[in-house]
């Protein structure tokens, strides 16, 4: 989606929002050697939208160093960002080895995953060798996560059954578009943790339907949550300071309530007509 490597990937992998501290290296148009310490603003299974204020040339290849875990890998830039507010040049990378796992998380191929209804996608983490999986879970596995805050299942690292807990977003939110969420009423529910966790983001794929005060809406799903606003993606056309109405989860529309919300930051998608938008819910009382 934010670009072509990305909308091709979207389709056999997930997408998360993601700020990883990352070294590039590679030749810029001029044909001069660079090293930038810079940072990822989209990841996803094979590919990547990075913020790099060198000038780049499509179809070149760079090597990109994730420099928590100083894994390396080789991307070849398939397109750069026609718009950024990032304040710098942002490029669609197409990883050469996926298999590397350079982002440090493991995407399970689309046909991996298995045709059921209702499945949503959460950045987990394990406990053990705190290896971090965005993984598709059921209702039921998602409410279990909720409630005891672990959830119990394999880990490919481990080779054994872990406690796995929800994968913290770290970095700065605001300035990478993973934005602010909140607490919802039943059924599955947002990651409502004790007081010392507010704001800690996490990757959580909710449904949810986003509706203007002047009547239009649309269907979305959740990027990126905390207990005070979300991040999704939308066609509708929103500026910083607007309100908006949410319903967020798989309840029936007869049980959802509509949250009011303000936008807070807003960062072009890259595919045609749509963008990313943080909100920050209101309290009602």
């Amino acid at each position: 989606m934010l670009s072509h490597s990305l909308s091709i990937e979207a389709r056999s992998s997930e997408r998360v929002l993601l700020r990883i501290p990352i070294r590039v290296e590679g030749k810029d148009t001029f044909g001069k050697a660079f090293d930038e310490v810079t940072h990822t603003l989209v990841v996803n299974r094979t590919g990547g939208l990075i913020a790099l204020s060198h000038l780049l040339q499509r179809g070149s290849r760079i090597k990109i160093t994730n420099i928590k875990t100083q894994v390396s890998c080789s991307f070849e830039v398939v397109t750069r960002a026609a718009r950024s507010l990032s304040g710098m040049p942002e490029w669609g990378v197409k990883c050469l080895k996926p298999e590397l796992e350079i982002w440090g998380v493991h995407f399970p191929m689309r046909s991996e995953i298995p045709l059921k209804a209702d499945l949503i996608h959460v950045l987990l983490e394990c406990q053990e060798c705190l290896s971090r999986e965005m993984a598709a879970l059921t209702v039921q596995q998602y409410n279990e996560l909720v409630a005891y805050l672990r959830l119990s299942r394999p880990c490919p690292k481990c080779a054994a059954s872990r406690d796995w807990k929800l994968g913290v977003i770290e970095g700065e939110p605001e300035k990478v578009f993973g934005g602010p969420s909140a607490a919802s009423g039943s059924g599955p529910v947002f990651w409502d943790e004790a007081e010392t966790a507010r704001d800690k983001q996490v990757a959580v794929k909710l449904p949810l339907e986003v509706r203007l005060p002047d009547g239009p809406e649309e269907s979305s799903t959740t990027e990126n949550i905390s207990e005070s606003g979300l991040s999704f993606a939308s066609s509708l056309e929103m500026q910083i300071g607007d309100r908006v109405y949410l319903r967020v989860g798989l309840d029936t529309p007869a049980e959802q309530r509509d949250l009011p919300a303000r936008i807070v930051w807003r960062h072009p998608a890259h595919d045609k007509g749509r963008a990313f938008y943080g909100v920050k819910l209101e309290r009602t009382r």
